[in-house]
């Protein structure tokens, strides 16, 4: 049940509730008010407060006076005194006098019984603090006059205002103290039923909070729940996974930079302490014959210049990561790019010792590039092939293949290849298993990561390989441009 849910349910009780108890209350107050007058006047326990059977058995006495009637007689003797009564019962026609029951001090000088001869036998009279109701009954011929006495104190008015008051009163605070408790149970119960549902999750939150502020990155909330809270803890969740993969991002990015920071020291440290050896060999005079200080200064150059190659590397690379670098595209074919460029290039790597070989496809393979860098792609990879290869004539076979939307370039050597735990992080930048480090006039290491930087840029993907042959197999994935985007 979602917490909307509940708020409206809880909604809906908090008045009906209060409503159910209030005519509780109400009908209860009426049962109790009934009670206390019954209590106050009760009614007949032998049942003669009913006009016909007092008429009933008023006749039946008067015409059996038997011992068998004795009972009864007392029962209604008892009746009548305790209700302050007199019954009477006359002929209609004698006007004789046949049962004279009960409290026979009311009307004892008659004045009320002569008034109702005077009313035939029917009819009520009223005399100070006396009554008289009479009626005539006709049995077996016989016509009966049945006359009831009845002395009561008049209770006034005031007395009676009062007494009603004083039942308003109480009927009044009864109700308002029920209603005030109703809603304040009312109010807690339904509380309870929707914070339960808002507190518990609000907890698991505030404690995986309180876990990701310690550090503690693989805390995960579990939660069962099918309401509001459920799409907080999964994005919390999420949260939390995206929150410790940037921070190993972060963490592998602080490790790259000193690990770059220690790379760049070291291969700058081989060429500058070749520059101060030969610079000092100058300076002292070892070059004593203008050859030997021709070649001494010759060194010096080519190790400057191998230092202002590395550098330009190491700024670009810098670029491509920052997204900073110009970049161009437009519409190459690959096959066309690459074609230009071994045969741009083969006589010049053939005679250091590369022969490149091509296995281009037939289909046309076009994406959007920069050619300058799509160029610069290819020759990375022809350089890492030839400073490393073993052999006096190293191989290196280039094959393209168009599969579906994108394009397939196969680049494999017959070098030393590298050990397999390396082929993960060949493209990363100054990665200290690469052999280069041990040899820094074969490369600075950069190559290879510029070369991904640059197919990233593209939109493919790079990966190396050892090649059957037991050398390095590295695949490049291009997306190609179809003829619809082409249109």
């Amino acid at each position: 049940m979602t917490i909307k849910h509940r708020l409206i349910i809880s909604n809906i009780l908090m008045i009906v509730v209060p409503v159910l108890i209030s005519a509780i209350i109400i009908a209860a107050g009426q049962y109790m008010s009934l009670q206390y007058w019954k209590a106050k006047y009760p009614s007949d326990p032998y049942g003669y407060d009913v006009p016909d059977t007092l008429t009933s058995v008023a006749i039946t006495l008067s015409q059996d006076t038997s011992n068998a009637q004795s009972q009864k007689r007392q029962k209604l003797e008892s009746y009548l005194q305790t209700n302050h009564m007199r019954l009477t019962v006359h002929n209609y026609t004698s006007h004789k006098l046949l049962l004279d029951m009960g409290d026979t001090n009311i009307d004892s000088a008659n004045a009320m019984i002569q008034a109702i001869w005077a009313l035939n036998g029917k009819g009520s009279v009223v005399l100070e603090n006396s009554s008289l109701t009479s009626n005539t009954v006709t049995v077996g011929g016989t016509t009966y006059v049945i006359s009831t006495f009845n002395e009561y104190t008049p209770l006034s008015d005031t007395d009676y205002n009062n007494e009603y008051d004083s039942l308003i009163t109480l009927f009044t605070i009864l109700f308002i103290v029920g209603v005030l408790v109703t809603i304040f149970f009312t109010n807690r119960f339904l509380t309870h039923f929707v914070f339960k549902h808002i507190n518990q999750p609000l907890r698991m939150l505030i404690e995986g909070v309180q876990q990701i502020r310690d550090g503690n990155l693989d805390t995960r909330i579990r939660y069962n729940g099918k309401d509001e809270f459920a799409g907080v803890c999964h994005d919390f969740n999420d949260m939390a996974e995206k929150l410790k993969q940037s921070m190993q991002l972060i963490q592998r990015q602080e490790n790259n930079r000193k690990e770059l920071l220690a790379s760049i020291s070291h291969d700058l440290r081989s060429p500058l302490t070749s520059i101060r050896a030969y610079s000092e060999g100058l300076m002292d005079g070892v070059a004593n014959t203008p050859e030997a200080r021709h070649n001494y200064i010759k060194m010096i150059k080519t190790k400057a210049e191998d230092i202002d190659r590395m550098v330009a590397k190491i700024f670009l690379f810098s670029k491509m990561d920052m997204g900073d670098y110009p970049y161009d595209p437009e519409l190459l074919d690959v096959n066309r790019e690459l074609g230009s460029l071994v045969r741009a290039t083969a006589e010049e790597y053939r005679d250091r010792g590369l022969d490149v070989q091509l296995d281009l496809a037939s289909e046309p393979a076009r994406i959007f590039a920069d050619p300058l860098q799509l160029d610069s792609i290819f020759t990375n990879i022809m350089e890492n092939s030839l400073k490393y290869r073993e052999k006096e004539r190293g191989v290196l076979q280039i094959q393209t293949i168009v599969q579906r939307e994108q394009m397939i370039i196969y680049l494999t050597d017959d070098g030393p290849g590298v050990p397999e735990q390396s082929l993960a992080h060949l493209f990363d930048v100054f990665y200290r298993s690469d052999p280069s480090r041990n040899n820094p006039n074969k490369g600075s290491g950069l190559g290879l990561a510029i070369t991904a930087k640059a197919v990233e840029r593209m939109g493919g993907s790079i990966k190396a390989l050892l090649a059957p042959s037991g050398g390095l197999r590295i695949i490049i994935r291009l997306p190609l441009i179809v003829q619809e985007e082409q249109a």
